[in-house]
């Protein structure tokens, strides 16, 4: 029987890595963690979500859930995200990491 959350996280890896075929289409050299974000605010509104979502999990550990939940990159991540690249259209996402999860973590 698999965990639940091991089901939750394992499609959300699915959706970003279609997500990530899809922009692959738009600029086939880049992921979604070099995205800038310009690019993220003319992505597809369906898409945003599973770009966060990769882009604040890339490189974690996992130790003692230490990672963004879908859920939160709904409901904090994306809209933080888009309202620092409306003031920075220049800078990658990636840039703001620190930022949106420190604000995540007020939220909880």
């Amino acid at each position: 029987m698999l965990n639940k959350y091991f089901t939750a996280n394992l499609s959300i890896v699915v959706g970003a890595l279609l997500s990530t075929c899809a922009l692959s289409a738009i600029a086939a050299d880049k992921t979604p963690k070099d995205m800038t974000c310009q690019e993220f605010i003319s992505l597809n509104p369906q898409l945003m979500s599973p770009v966060a979502y990769w882009v604040y999990n890339d490189d974690e550990q996992f130790k003692g859930g230490d990672y963004v939940s879908l859920q939160e990159t709904d409901t904090i991540a994306v809209p933080l995200t888009l309202k620092l690249c409306k003031d920075k259209p220049q800078s990658k996402i990636k840039d703001f990491k620190d930022e949106v999860k420190q604000e995540i973590k007020k939220a909880l």
